[in-house]
């Protein structure tokens, strides 16, 4: 009787290991084939599992990669862009910045010193956006300050994938890093890359390597749905947009929540696997880009 006991715990055990192995490797490949596995999702840890922990390990360690590219030294256009889009925001409380050298130089044109005169620049917030990434609805929202200085303004909407089995750490983050290209986890490259957190960043949806004219189009027609292994991917519009408009330091929210935000969530756009196009990102503001020249024809 001791001995059918025996054998009976030891073929439980044997099952259950069996059982943890099946679901480890379906999760594995699950994660590889960016399959959304409903059973999955109610086991798998979230952002705290033992893969998703190595998997931004590994992510950190591409910081290294020589195939990265960092915006910083490319930054000219971007500063002027920021410059643009924080005077248009002429509504918003202005916070004073002061400029030791800006008193001390003249004017040639008509001898009045600058510290006499108003700077524009200088009563610009300095962070002037904050952005909310809502996990479970795959959608961002952007939002800007209102009269008392508190960011209550929904100001821009964008769709965007996060990690599968809620891999996206949940959390308040401050922006940093921005990279033109930068080498992703799995050998493949995104675009406009700005660090959220550790191995947690935005960026383009992938490219298998690193040209415009190489995107993974399967992985850009599953924007609006749970896709990466944690990070946020964008359109390149999108995605270039928070490297050029959002300055280190912008603050990060990620949540969850059935509403996708008050702007809504927008429609995202499905690349014909067949089209000779397909390689392209439609959003991407390189001239090259072959979808401009249908935009024009329409």
């Amino acid at each position: 009787m001791r001995l059918m006991k025996h054998k009976a715990v030891c073929a439980v055990t044997a099952a259950f290991t069996v059982c943890i192995c099946l679901l480890t490797g379906l999760e594995l490949i699950s994660l590889r084939m960016e399959w959304n596995i409903p059973i999955l999702a109610a086991i798998n840890g979230g952002a705290d599992s033992l893969v998703f922990q190595e998997y931004r390990q590994e992510e950190m360690a591409l910081d290294e990669s020589t195939e990265n590219e960092l915006l910083g030294e490319l930054q000219g256009e971007s500063t002027e862009m920021q410059a643009e889009e924080r005077t248009d925001m002429a509504n918003i409380p202005q916070r004073q910045e002061n400029n030791a050298e800006a008193g001390e130089s003249e004017n040639p044109e008509n001898g009045v010193e600058q510290g006499e005169n108003e700077n524009p620049e200088s009563d610009l917030p300095e962070f002037p956006y904050y952005i909310k990434v809502n996990r479970q609805a795959n959608c961002i929202t952007v939002y800007t300050l209102d009269e008392n200085g508190e960011y209550t303004v929904p100001y821009k909407a964008m769709v965007c994938s996060t990690g599968l089995y809620n891999a996206t750490p949940k959390g308040v983050y401050q922006i940093s890093t921005k990279y033109r290209w930068r080498e992703l986890y799995g050998g493949v490259y995104g675009q406009y890359a700005t660090r959220i957190y550790g191995g947690v960043l935005f960026h383009s949806v992938p490219y298998y390597r690193k040209s415009e004219n190489m995107l993974c189009t399967d992985k850009y027609n599953k924007l609006g749905q749970q896709a990466s292994m944690g990070c946020v991917r964008l359109t390149v519009e999108d995605a270039k947009w928070i490297a050029d408009h959002c300055p280190s330091g912008t603050t990060v929210e990620i949540y969850e929540a059935e509403d996708p935000g008050p702007l809504g969530k927008p429609e995202p756009i499905k690349i014909d696997t067949d089209n000779p196009n397909k390689g392209w990102d439609p959003t991407d503001p390189n001239v090259e880009n072959p979808w401009n020249e249908l935009s024009e024809d329409n």
